[in-house]
């Protein structure tokens, strides 16, 4: 079996070509990838996951941002065209072409399609003259377990991208473990485990965990779908008996209907504006409010998420808040709602809980109209109903932390930075 941990360079497409809808592309559009990445220009292209309307996940804007930084540190003073995903590359064309690459961070390996719906690109790939690569690639369904893993199958349109794309790297990054066996399943070994950018905060970089021997301010982050509404409760009522003194916040990365005030804008295609998981938020403010929180908004601007560096403790359900505080070297506890959680809390191996309890077998289908990989759907709800014991889980775990000392979170800080120092640095030194 190949090693993971060597930059394996391999063709997969051979001399056939690859047909991707209706294009064909010939494996002599591969040929000059070598002479593209000589590149004298001083700029990248950033496909961000982060638009400037709708949800505005400030979780999506923290990849981002994240991604320039690390691009920054080991590549020099360089420049970045920053465009969303969704949008049409056709009119960037000439400045894009000048780049010296499209870097994809978070690159979302989902039957949505991927080409074109995650990514939008241009009718004719060709046109692109430089090559595209993903940095911290991942995967998502619900609920994201063994089960998930084994019986996913991508369609034929998903592969033919996700090899196209990796036709133009030696290496694909991938930000946990688990897609690493995603893409060898769909038949890419040439794989590494860099960590999620967001992991990594410069300033952070070889400094130990924080271990609060009291926690005076604590941030609970509700989950994503409507139908986690009930054992979220739980979890806030968790907090609010083992923190009665504490300064208490529930903090909300993403705009609603009610949050967001041009509702009638354009959005993104995810289901964060949909009017069940505006409801869905809106108990969730009532309920934290009624039990001491104050609500914070976080969505839209980078900047909010230094609040979280005066915090002692991040219990909840968004990935990103999660990454974040452990990228502060402050401790966290996710629970998992799909396959993104899973991973992550698989890979790091601290804090981490399954927010489901998986009932009944059956093929787990990547296939899904929107981008948002949580539950969404009633068919997916009996596959993997949430939890109802997660809170005496939780309060077990926190419970002996605080008595440790947050014991368990000790080799953390030592992990990120070794993932860094072997896996992500060199990957991004190895950018065009």
């Amino acid at each position: 079996m190949k090693e993971r941990r060597d930059f394996i360079k391999t063709s997969i497409l051979g001399s056939a070509g690859l047909t991707i809808g209706d294009i064909n592309i010939s494996s002599k559009f591969f040929d000059n990838l070598k002479a593209r990445k000589s590149s004298k220009s001083n700029t990248y292209t950033v496909l961000t996951t982060s638009p400037p309307y709708g949800s505005q996940n400030v979780g999506d804007k923290l990849i981002e941002q994240r991604t320039k930084d690390l691009v920054l540190r080991e590549k020099g003073d360089v420049e970045f065209l920053t465009i969303f995903r969704e949008e049409p590359l056709e009119p960037y064309l000439e400045e894009i072409n000048k780049t010296r690459a499209i870097l994809l961070p978070a690159f979302p390996i989902r039957d949505t399609p991927m080409y074109p719906g995650v990514y939008r690109l241009t009718e004719d790939l060709s046109k692109i003259k430089v090559p595209m690569i993903p940095i911290g690639a991942n995967w998502n369904v619900y609920p994201g377990d063994r089960e998930s893993r084994n019986t996913l199958s991508y369609s034929d349109a998903t592969r033919n991208f996700i090899h196209y794309i990796n036709n133009q790297v030696d290496v694909m990054s991938c930000r946990e473990s688990y897609t690493l066996d995603i893409l060898s399943k769909h038949g890419i070994e040439n794989t590494i485990m860099t960590g999620d950018p967001a992991w990594y905060t410069i300033e952070s970089l070889g400094k130990p965990m924080y271990r609060p021997k009291e926690v005076k301010k604590v941030v609970f982050s509700p989950p994503l779908s409507p139908y986690y509404l009930e054992q979220g409760k739980s979890v806030i009522r968790l907090l609010a008996k083992l923190f009665p003194d504490a300064e208490k916040t529930c903090a909300f990365h993403l705009f609603d209907a009610d949050s967001y005030k041009e509702s009638d804008a354009k959005s993104e295609n995810s289901a964060a504006l949909n009017p069940d998981v505006t409801a869905k938020n809106r108990a969730v403010r009532e309920y934290a409010k009624s039990k001491g929180f104050q609500i914070k908004e976080m969505a839209g601007d980078l900047k909010n998420l230094d609040f979280y560096e005066s915090c002692d403790l991040h219990v909840g359900y968004e990935c990103h808040a999660h990454l974040n505080f452990f990228s502060r070297r402050i401790p966290s506890v996710l629970i998992a709602e799909d396959a993104r959680g899973v991973g992550f809390n698989y890979t790091i191996g601290v804090g981490g809980f399954d927010g489901f309890l998986r009932v009944q077998s059956k093929s787990t289908s990547g296939n899904k109209t929107i981008t948002s990989g949580y539950c969404t759907s009633i068919e997916e709800l009996v596959l993997a109903p949430p939890k109802t014991n997660l809170h005496i889980e939780i309060e077990d775990f926190l419970r002996h932390e605080l008595e440790s000392g947050f014991r368990k979170y000790i080799g953390l800080a030592a992990y990120l930075d070794d993932v860094y120092e072997n896996k992500m640095r060199p990957f991004i030194q190895s950018l065009p």
